[in-house]
């Protein structure tokens, strides 16, 4: 379990790159693009994902070279595509309780980190050693 949670923490690290990027680029292109809050987490997300994919792939599950990198890298740009529709689920579900913007943007994404890290170490990033 403790070795879970470790994971889980580096785990977090390099999506909390992630996240902030999300977040900020979720927000500007929000307020100053007009874009909905739901698009614009969808365009932070495709320039956050691929970062975030190396960073687990060497950092986190420290599985670099164990499989082909181009199966992980599509699973998990897969897999970000879904991370998304949860994230913009909740993002919706949030805001129509009357949450403002940046509360319900954070609660989405931190809420959606848990499912990704279960899928992230089950499925993509499994290495021989569990």
């Amino acid at each position: 379990m403790s070795s879970h949670l470790k994971k889980y923490g580096i785990f977090a690290s390099g999506s909390a790159m992630g996240a902030v990027v999300d977040y900020a680029i979720t927000m500007l292109a929000a307020k100053f693009l007009g874009m909905s809050p739901e698009l614009a987490l969808g365009l932070a997300m495709l320039f956050s994902a691929t970062a975030v994919f190396f960073w687990h792939d060497h950092i986190t599950f420290k599985s670099a070279g164990q499989s082909r990198l181009a199966r992980k890298y599509l699973a998990f740009m897969l897999w970000s595509v879904l991370v998304y529709l949860l994230r913009a689920v909740l993002l919706v579900g949030f805001g129509m309780v009357g949450l403002p913007l940046s509360i319900a943007l954070a609660l989405s994404i931190g809420l959606a980190s848990v499912v990704n890290y279960i899928l992230s170490s089950r499925a993509i990033f499994r290495t021989q050693k569990g």
